[in-house]
């Protein structure tokens, strides 16, 4: 008899998983031990069968099976790990040459017969390993109680059998095999074996992320991605939009298939999967589900990703439900990110039709990243995939900053942008009238979280990002000491007329006032001391919630002396003061 204390472990369906999982080791060993020759070919197969009336469920391998040895180690103490200890063994002997073989097990705590227990109100085990003689089968037997037996068994096939009598309540629902195949559908449908389920064939797919990505085709990326859709309940998800098929050894190992799907994302779905943050990547070790949702791989703005994730380099803990060695969990996330970002960049460049098709679902996502990345190469990275109309480009034609950068004048150091509801709209501004009288190309900004991205990129490519109306400020204040210089206000009459203007429009409308004598299409035009396109932010917001909070914005009015609309002002406010107020607060 042989004390020991009972694991509990927090999730119930986990225990099929786990026994699953040690029964691939199993299988996994023997056929190690088969490509070195030490025993002959054998059948490859993991049988679940489920009995209601009995109340039991049983798991049965053709692996490598146990000895008493091996059953009094990894059966009777928790912290033993056989497949860990298998592995390191091997490798020291030399007798597997090819490491991936010898590692291709899961199991490294081997805890997970353990998880049986939770559910169990006895458990019997029966093995005969690979090579031994008939009658050196053993028998190991939990009642419930704090000891095990163990006992010689003869008549044993090679392979392991564990039979857990359900506790009942809850536990018995896993002597129904509809709620078995659930959970194997979730965690263990795509183990390298065949698993039967009361003598049916439960996991038809490869696990197509470890096959070379030319061997996949379109189709078989369609099936796996429907099957994706499945388990995670997203049924609206029908087909990938892009498909990214990426396998790496170095600087970790990677096996991965990652997908975006091609979907039509309301505003409502967006800020669901806002507010949820729910992930569609699942992480997998030896092709075992260790965590679905598992949003620890991707940044947020990227959780729209579809897909499978496998490292075998990523330890786990004692319930497989968490991940050791926080800085390789890092190290793979930004492995993964930095693929789709590259892969899209490089898409945008192929396809580009495809490309804007697939911006108009899911730039959003992509604005957010900007917005809420910390490291600024990282923002720069994802503004690369936004797209912009131009000044210089025909309405409904894209652009990015890039492009942008290569098209700048030798001598122009910043990059230059407008928002507006619409391109009608920015084309009709004085603003944009007076870039444009130097040729500046200007990119339009038609959403309200654009100009929230510009404002948190700030720059890009070491280029400064600035608003038509910060420029234009800048550009008609040194316009305005040129007139000064040339004593444009020696003439009473006209600057009587701005300190009118002045006057009847407030101090809170206007802070200051400018003439100028530019040719221009516009009578006036505001300007500000802030950022244009953070004060609309503020408005927005509501932190600027009345009219006396807009004298911080200290606003500057300049006026076209030259527009026949303002010239007339000068004798109108004499003759007729009622209308020339009128007028001047309409277009100002």
């Amino acid at each position: 008899m042989v004390e020991f204390s009972v694991w509990t472990f927090v999730f119930g369906p986990v225990f099929v998983r786990e026994l699953i999982s040690n029964a691939s080791d199993a299988l996994e060993k023997r056929r190690c031990a088969e490509l070195t020759g030490q025993v002959a070919e054998g059948p490859s197969e993991i049988r679940v069968t489920t009995d209601e009336a009995q109340r039991t469920i049983t798991f049965e391998d053709t692996g490598i099976g146990m000895d008493k040895q091996d059953m009094v180690e990894c059966l009777g103490t928790i912290a033993k790990s056989g497949s860990k200890e298998f592995i390191e063994k091997s490798i020291k002997k030399a007798e597997i040459q090819n490491k991936e073989n010898a590692e291709a097990v899961i199991g490294q705590f081997g805890v997970g017969f353990y998880s049986a227990f939770m559910v169990a109100d006895s458990v019997v085990v029966t093995s005969r390993k690979v090579g031994q003689p008939d009658d050196k089968g053993l028998k190991w037997t939990w009642n419930g109680g704090n000891s095990y037996e163990l006992a010689d068994e003869s008549g044993l096939p090679t392979g392991t059998r564990v039979v857990i009598h359900l506790k009942p309540g809850d536990s018995a629902e896993f002597c129904k095999a509809d709620r078995v195949r659930e959970v194997i559908d979730k965690y263990s449908y795509f183990v390298a074996a065949p698993i039967l389920l009361n003598g049916e064939r439960v996991n038809s797919l490869n696990a197509i992320w470890t096959l070379q990505p030319k061997d996949v085709t379109k189709e078989m990326h369609e099936t796996f991605f429907k099957q994706l859709a499945k388990q995670q309940n997203r049924p609206q998800f029908q087909r990938p939009c892009y498909t990214i098929h990426y396998k790496t050894d170095t600087p970790i190992s990677v096996r991965s298939v990652l997908y975006i799907p091609q979907h039509k994302f309301s505003m409502l779905e967006y800020a669901a999967q806002a507010q949820n943050r729910d992930c569609g990547l699942s992480l997998y070790a030896r092709r075992v589900l260790i965590k679905p949702n598992a949003k620890e791989l991707l940044p947020n703005y990227l959780h729209f990703i579809m897909g499978v994730v496998d490292s075998e380099d990523i330890p786990l803990n004692l319930s497989r439900e968490m991940l050791q060695n926080n800085p390789l969990l890092r190290k793979l996330r930004k492995i993964l990110t930095d693929k789709i970002l590259n892969y899209l960049h490089s898409e945008m460049k192929k396809d580009s039709v495809k490309y804007q098709d697939f911006y108009k679902q899911y730039g959003l996502f992509l604005k957010e990243g900007v917005v809420t990345e910390m490291d600024h190469s990282d923002k720069e990275s994802i503004a690369k995939l936004m797209l912009f109309e131009s000044s210089n480009l025909k309405a409904g034609n894209l652009t990015n900053l890039s492009e942008y950068c290569k098209r700048m004048q030798a001598d122009q150091k910043e990059i230059y942008y407008m928002f507006s509801p619409s391109r009608h709209l920015a084309e009709s501004s004085p603003y944009f009238e007076l870039v444009r009288s130097q040729n500046k190309e200007v990119l339009f900004l038609y959403e309200p979280a654009d100009e929230v991205v510009f404002l948190a990129l700030q720059q890009f490519d070491m280029k400064p990002l600035v608003g038509v109306e910060k420029w234009a400020e800048s550009a008609a204040a040194k316009e305005g000491d040129k007139e000064k210089e040339g004593k444009v206000f020696r003439d009473a009459d006209k600057k009587d007329l701005l300190d009118w203007i002045k006057n009847t429009l407030g101090s809170v409308k206007v802070h200051e006032i400018a003439g100028n004598h530019r040719p221009s299409e516009h009578p006036v035009m505001l300007t500000i001391k802030h950022e244009m396109g953070a004060a609309r932010h503020l408005l927005r917001t509501g932190e600027i919630k009345d009219m006396e909070h807009l004298v911080f914005l200290q606003p500057c009015l300049h006026v076209n002396l030259s527009h026949p609309l303002i010239k007339s002002l000068s004798s109108m406010k004499r003759t007729d003061p009622k209308t020339a107020e009128l007028l001047i607060s309409q277009v100002s």
